[in-house]
């Protein structure tokens, strides 16, 4: 019995195709085609790796090849798996890295686990007149990890969370 739960309902899991609620969503833009070839890999996956049963997927974030899931509180270990090898077997299929976040972390917490293997020694909060905009600071002994993919973790936390974050290294 598979409780794996996703932004689409099971009957369109198993089959494959939209049901009329589900392509209403998909229509009005409730949902993304990232966030329904990702819940329908998960249910693929759920099949062989039960952990996947208890999983509670909320959405995706897309940033130019760098993929990012939300999961429920305390689920990041279900979609992780022992020694990654779930998260290795979704970034296959979806050729593109994969992150996973929690659902009502703190904006810390989401910046922690994107940034992934990198180490955060803090994020600033800058009050400009356009807004605020926040800044991750990364010891420079990270930047090589990270700097082919700078850009592409900005982007991604930008829409995330729809603030403004610049990452800088010290």
């Amino acid at each position: 019995m598979v409780n794996l739960q996703t932004p689409i309902c099971n009957i369109c899991l198993k089959s494959g195709i939209l049901c009329q609620g589900c392509s209403k969503k998909l229509e009005e833009g409730k949902i993304s085609k990232l966030e329904f070839t990702v819940s329908c890999e998960l249910f693929e996956l759920s099949k062989r790796h039960q952990e996947l049963d208890r999983l509670i997927f909320r959405r995706a974030v897309d940033a130019d090849g760098l993929v990012i899931l939300v999961v429920g509180a305390g689920q990041i270990p279900y979609l992780v798996g022992r020694r990654g090898r779930i998260v290795q077997e979704l970034e296959q299929i979806l050729k593109s890295k994969v992150r996973v976040v929690e659902e009502g972390a703190t904006l810390k917490k989401i910046v922690k686990d994107v940034l992934t293997p990198a180490e955060v020694t803090g994020l600033n909060v800058l009050y400009t007149k356009s807004g605020n905009e926040y800044r991750i600071r990364v010891p420079r002994k990270h930047m090589k990890i990270l700097l082919k993919q700078k850009e592409k973790i900005q982007a991604a936390l930008n829409k995330l969370t729809n603030k403004n974050f610049t990452i800088v290294f010290e």
